[in-house]
């Protein structure tokens, strides 16, 4: 689990430019966190914590989906790369 997480940070900075891309990867490093938090809390009988934590990753991936649909409507692909984000 550990080795897929570090994985994942070392695709995501190195694949920076690609927004997709890096919205993917930062969404299974928090499913990798998530399924830790799991294993942990499931041991120590507290799951609340959990809770809360699964919810940010909801609305934290849902915020993330609709920058980059808006963006890719508005400005199109190709000039994609090209963006910063004061253009939001």
């Amino acid at each position: 689990m550990f080795f897929f997480f570090f994985l994942c940070l070392i695709i995501y900075f190195k694949n920076y430019s690609s927004f997709l891309n890096s919205l993917l990867i930062l969404e299974s490093i928090s499913l990798i966190l998530f399924f830790f938090l799991l294993v942990f809390f499931f041991y120590c009988f507290s799951l609340k914590v959990l809770l809360f934590y699964f919810v940010f990753i909801v609305c934290d991936s849902a915020l993330g989906l609709s920058i980059l649909v808006k963006s890719i409507k508005f400005y199109g692909y190709m000039s994609f790369r090209s963006m910063n984000l004061s253009m939001f």
